[in-house]
């Protein structure tokens, strides 16, 4: 089996940028807060949690953050910010090198109140979104919410793809594969069991910010 390049590929990324996009929260997870702060507990993870900026905001807001990232360079970022936060804040989160569903797959049942994925989808496969989003499912309590950003299908890097991160880092063996996403896709994934509550299109960054919800009465999990 050919090694999965997006390993190495975001490592040499975050090796490159380092230090390089700021220090504050994305805008996503700014517009995410509020989705967040309407389901009860606190207990969140972040898929792709990268250098723990928006990890560390949501930290300071209250919740308890599972971080997981495929780069073990961008946890190392991620744990360095950590140790900067006060200990009583900083002892809520926890970053890890993993795959997603992997590690989704060794979470309890209905256990989580959120999960936030920021533009990182793009790097999955169709089988790995639906095994993605199924976990997900599985993991959240009735009501949870899953909040999440996607580049869109007119995104002038579309043709592109050696420019999108990871790839911006340099070549890593071979570029890694993007999927832009049609709001039709948006839909179909949010169809493996989710209530749409909200699909914003920011057409100056061509992303769609998507707030899906696990329904309080939730149907059997697809086989």
């Amino acid at each position: 089996m050919a090694e999965d390049p997006r390993p190495p590929a975001w490592d040499l990324y975050w090796a490159t940028v380092e230090g390089q996009l700021g220090t504050g929260p994305s805008g996503f997870v700014r517009w995410a807060l509020p989705f967040l702060r309407s389901v009860p507990g606190t207990d969140l993870v972040e898929i792709g949690s990268g250098a723990g900026r928006d990890l560390g905001y949501l930290l300071e807001n209250g919740f308890s953050v599972r971080g997981v990232d495929f780069s073990s360079e961008a946890v190392r970022i991620s744990r360095q910010l950590l140790a900067t936060l006060a200990p009583e804040v900083s002892a809520r989160g926890h970053v890890e090198v993993g795959d997603a569903t992997a590690f989704l797959a060794g979470l309890p049942d209905r256990h989580l109140s959120g999960v936030v994925g920021l533009v990182l989808y793009e790097t999955f496969s169709d089988r790995e979104l639906d095994e993605l989003f199924r976990g997900i499912l599985r993991t959240l309590r009735p009501g949870g919410v899953h909040l999440w950003c996607v580049r869109d299908d007119v995104h002038p890097l579309r043709e592109k793809v050696t420019m999108v991160p990871p790839n911006q880092g340099g070549p890593p063996g071979r570029a890694v594969d993007h999927t832009f996403f049609s709001r039709s896709k948006c839909d179909t994934l949010t169809g493996l069991g989710f209530e749409r509550v909200a699909l914003e299109p920011r057409a100056e960054t061509h992303y769609f910010f998507v707030a899906d919800r696990k329904p309080v009465a939730s149907p059997p999990a697809a086989q």
